[in-house]
């Protein structure tokens, strides 16, 4: 069933939002397409409906937020973005937006009880912190080589939301197993 115009604007003021904040919290300036925004949030919304429809109430937090990432990249909301203070268009903006998104909410859901059963029950102080730590260090390896060769990789090949999901689960284990006893 297709999102009712009540939740389309609520995800839609939520994604807004989000877009905004990750933005800003990385001293870029952007301007979004309001008709794009909200074709990502349908696209989204149906594929959570046939993901619904095969697993009902099991789909993984990292499949949610890759299927975000995906539509993010895919459709392209935001039509412009710049550093503050510069005038030089940031191309890739979109992708870089779904890896800022990703991270943000991987973050969000380690602690959540909707996080998957992997990353909950490892047992770690400060998880969130120590977690968000482990992404940078991911992201920075070998001088940003993992984070630009992901931009690229979402700019210009095909990567479905399948394919994020499993480099969300990758980094997830990852995390798990450098911070568990595992045998």
């Amino acid at each position: 069933m297709p999102l009712n115009p009540a939740e389309q604007d609520r995800h839609y003021r939520a994604l807004h939002n989000l877009l905004f904040e990750v933005c800003e919290e990385k001293n870029v300036q952007i301007e979004l397409s309001q008709p794009k925004l909200v074709d990502a949030i349908v696209h989204y919304g149906r594929d959570m409906e046939k993901l619904d429809d095969h697993q009902g109430s099991q789909i993984s937090v990292n499949k949610r937020i890759a299927g975000l990432m995906f539509w993010i990249r895919r459709i392209k909301p935001i039509s412009f973005a710049c550093k503050v203070n510069s005038e030089e268009e940031i191309q890739d903006i979109n992708e870089q937006v779904a890896v800022w998104l990703a991270h943000r909410l991987l973050l969000v859901y380690c602690e959540n009880e909707h996080a998957g059963r992997i990353i909950r029950d490892c047992n770690v102080a400060n998880k969130r912190s120590e977690f968000n730590n482990y992404l940078r260090v991911h992201w920075m390896l070998d001088n940003w080589f993992n984070y630009s060769s992901l931009v690229y990789s979402l700019r210009y090949r095909n990567f479905s939301p399948h394919h994020l999901a499993i480099l969300l689960d990758t980094l997830t284990t990852g995390f798990v197993i450098k911070n568990t006893h595992v045998i």
